[in-house]
């Protein structure tokens, strides 16, 4: 079992970067991370303009590629355990549970 796929009792007890580092069109973005958000909410404060529409895990459209770091999941209708396999999350669903997270949107 993967440490992020265990929600712990405390979430301020938890591990959370102190940036988000994002890559997107050849361009680096470090973003302030504040504790509980998601990589979309992140990506939002931070004014990087980030694919998204139904925000509940369910289309896909945020789809981002993990480089570093661990993410936790809220909720996960639409990749498969390939897709979780090769270090793709989804933005509007992922949570950083590390002390670095790295994350890489296409296109």
């Amino acid at each position: 079992m993967h440490p992020c796929d265990v929600k712990p009792p405390d979430p301020q007890s938890a591990l959370a970067p102190e940036e988000v580092i994002v890559r997107q069109g050849g361009r680096t973005h470090h973003l302030k991370y504040h504790r509980g958000d998601t990589l979309l909410e992140t990506m939002r404060r931070g004014g990087v303009l980030a694919p998204h529409l139904c925000e509940q895990g369910v289309c896909g459209t945020c789809m981002v590629r993990l480089i570093t770091g661990d993410v936790a999941l809220r909720e996960n209708h639409v990749l498969s355990e390939r897709d979780l396999a090769e270090g793709y999350t989804l933005a509007c669903q992922g949570v950083p549970c590390g002390t670095v997270c790295e994350i890489e949107i296409d296109g």
